[in-house]
């Protein structure tokens, strides 16, 4: 990459893109939140004030700060002040708690934790604070209910106040480490990605060329911070191209389209099952009073995509990502091919491969495999995990571990998962995290979670239980241990007991036949399980 490429990209950082765009149009909307509007100028100055406060408080190059934080205006600054100070941002799922939530903290050895309030629940299901954790920079109410651990409790307003004006921060370069995202993949604890500062740039780049964005335009999203979808496709995004960011706290589905318009949005991002749940909403004489002109979103089936364009008169552009080499493939706004994932970006190689790592031509399904073109924009390697970070990259190719075929105009179509994955509303899954939280509860011998077709597109949990005894077997205290201790999104829709789980001759789980029997007359829903249990309570 040349000088004037990274003079374009604001040095290879997201940080030094915002100051860039500072210089560049100062005054002109970076935010709206709520009431609140807040300028380039005014958010460089935040970010710079959080990077000057975490300086004084004795933070420096390489530290790991993570952020529990709902959508709010904070959660950017504490993010980009972090990396600008030097930092290394952990972006954390704010459905985490208990194990999954210490798994985080703990492997990713935070130093500083960003904590909202209204999540400091969260933290209380912790034993105890991770040793390496020594700050807590929390906004709102001072958290009261924290597990044992030596932490300096900071308030928000606190931190802005303690940076000197004149702080030095390190220069950072576009190879350093920006981030470590988690990510589940088909087993074991979730992956730490390290991904350079660089990678997030670039995304942004390819993006508003993919979308089309300019200064004008104005990006909702009510998709969590922690995720990539707002966190880079929307936030990233329309600070490279020096757009306004419409952030909303929360998504609500009966709000959704009054926020777009009093956003003014020309454009929005949102999962499948997103569009299907609005357009689940009965039909309304206001459906197409709006701006907004496109709308990213995946993955967008050719029956939803049709329908919501028709309906919304909106353009729908379909693509493809991982949080390992960002997105990288996008459906092109003119020349789209319906159903497929797109063509590469600019940065991007893509092939597909047989199980021997031979290229496959036109119509033929394989792995979907990648390089990049640029230094510098996957990830760098997966924390503490050598070996997983070598697997991946077999053959010098990334391995997506994804089923997918190419036609010969160089567009790149989905098939299937490989392996044992599930994907639900936009959050992948371990299955074998899952697995050992539910062998943990009383009177189930072992858990198998496979995933099986949802309404709105992607999977649901299917877990299948060995049970001592299936008549006996109390499926309203399951479904109330679940809610305890599953983030939301983990929590299993469905449940079938049996007295012995099939296995191979080695002793393995045959997932593969459960994935097959799917959802038999014996399944059951957990939701009504504890809906039954509630009101046998009340009798």
């Amino acid at each position: 990459m040349n000088r004037h490429d990274l003079h374009e990209l604001g040095g290879g950082t997201l940080g030094g893109l915002l100051a860039s765009r500072a210089v560049w149009n100062p005054d002109h909307p970076a935010l709206v939140f709520q009431d609140a509007v807040v300028t380039y100028r005014e958010m460089d100055a935040r970010v710079t004030a959080v990077a000057a406060g975490l300086v004084a408080l004795g933070f420096s190059r390489g530290d790991v700060a993570a952020l529990l934080m709902t959508n709010h205006p904070a959660n950017l600054s504490a993010g980009m002040g972090a990396g600008r100070a030097g930092l290394v941002r952990v972006a954390v799922n704010t459905a985490y708690k208990g194990p999954l939530l210490d798994h985080v903290l703990a492997h990713s050895e935070a130093s500083l934790l960003f904590l909202d309030a209204a999540l400091a629940d969260a933290v209380a299901t912790l034993d105890t604070l991770p040793p390496t954790l020594r700050v807590i920079v929390y906004l709102g109410a001072r958290p009261t209910t924290l597990p044992p651990g030596m932490v300096e409790l900071v308030a928000w307003d606190d931190l802005i106040a303690a940076g000197h004006p004149d702080a030095n921060f390190p220069t950072m370069a576009p190879g350093d480490a920006g981030s470590i995202g988690y990510t589940s993949g088909t087993t074991g604890k979730s992956k730490g990605v390290v991904s350079p500062h660089l990678q997030a740039v670039m995304m942004a780049r390819e993006t508003a060329a993919a979308f089309g964005v300019s200064s004008r335009d104005r990006m909702y999203t009510a998709m969590p911070l922690f995720h990539g979808m707002a966190q880079v496709t929307t936030c990233a995004t329309a600070i490279y191209a020096g757009a306004t960011i419409c952030l909303s706290p929360r998504f609500s589905v009966t709000r959704f389209w009054d926020e777009v318009r009093a956003a003014e949005a020309t454009q929005f991002n949102c999962l499948g099952s997103i569009m299907h749940m609005l357009l689940s909403q009965p039909p309304s004489p206001l459906d197409r009073e709006h701006k907004v002109q496109r709308v990213f979103s995946a993955p967008a089936p050719p029956e939803v995509l049709y329908r919501f364009e028709a309906r919304f008169g909106v353009h729908v552009i379909e693509g493809y990502g991982q949080t390992e080499i960002k997105n990288v493939l996008y459906n092109p706004i003119d020349g789209r091919k319906i159903g497929s994932m797109g063509k590469p970006t600019p940065s991007t190689i893509m092939e597909i491969h047989d199980d021997d790592g031979n290229a496959l031509g036109p119509g033929e399904v394989g792995e979907l495999v990648y390089r990049p073109r640029v230094s510098n924009i996957m990830m760098k390697h997966y924390l503490k995990e050598p070996e997983k970070t070598l697997a991946g990259m077999k053959g010098l190719w990334w391995h997506t571990g994804d089923a997918a075929s190419m036609d010969a105009d160089g567009f790149f179509y989905f098939f299937d998962r490989k392996g044992d994955s599930l994907r639900r509303r936009g959050e992948n899954i371990s299955s074998q995290e899952l697995e050992g939280i539910l062998n943990a509860l009383p009177g189930i011998v072992e858990a198998a979670a496979v995933a099986t077709p949802s309404e709105v597109g992607e999977d649901e949990v299917l877990v299948v239980l060995e049970v001592p005894d299936t008549a006996a077997f109390d499926r309203g205290r399951l479904a109330r241990q679940c809610r305890e201790a599953l983030p939301k999104f983990m929590v299993p829709r469905y449940v079938r007991l049996v007295d012995a789980l099939p296995r191979t001759p080695t002793g393995k789980v045959q997932k593969g036949l459960l994935r097959q029997q799917g959802r038999t007359a014996e399944t059951w829903e957990l939701a009504a399980a504890e809906a039954g249990r509630m009101e046998e309570g009340r009798r």
